[in-house]
């Protein structure tokens, strides 16, 4: 019994940890529902950047838990039926792009590039916090310093 506890125990707290990625459909519903900002990520799986964030960046504890808490996020393969789709609705800069979007599908703001996670987080910061509805990124980041 002990066993199956500790295995549970342990699968629980891996699937916990990662950030709950939602398909395009299913993201924005939740996203009206709960009335939460979405992130789309933009991925190839051939892109090396792609790989460099969701090996270091998206593993980060403190970004999976800012990212499940304050927005819906959805990853889309970039040459997929809702890949295509995004690209044409919001625009592509490359892999990776991430698009920051409100509940009801307006393009607040498109950031492309692989991020440390100290950065990373201060860009979540600024979507999250509401600053970008009265500054500009930039003097976010200056104030941040």
């Amino acid at each position: 019994m002990r066993t199956v506890v500790a295995f549970l125990l342990v699968i629980i707290g891996i699937s916990y940890g990662d950030i709950s990625w939602y398909g395009l459909n299913d993201g924005f519903k939740k996203a009206q529902k709960e009335k939460k900002l979405v992130m789309i990520y933009i991925y190839s799986p051939k892109c090396h950047y792609c790989k460099e964030m969701d090996a270091t960046t998206f593993k980060d504890k403190k970004v999976q838990e800012l990212v499940n808490r304050y927005f819906v996020p959805i990853k889309v393969r970039k040459c997929s039926e809702d890949g295509m789709f995004v690209r044409a609705e919001y625009g592509y800069l490359g892999t990776p792009t991430f698009h920051f979007v409100s509940p009801d599908g307006e393009k607040i703001k498109s950031i492309f590039g692989a991020w440390p996670k100290e950065d990373f987080l201060k860009i979540l910061g600024y979507f999250y916090t509401g600053a970008y509805k009265t500054k500009s990124m930039t003097e976010y980041f200056m104030e941040e310093q």
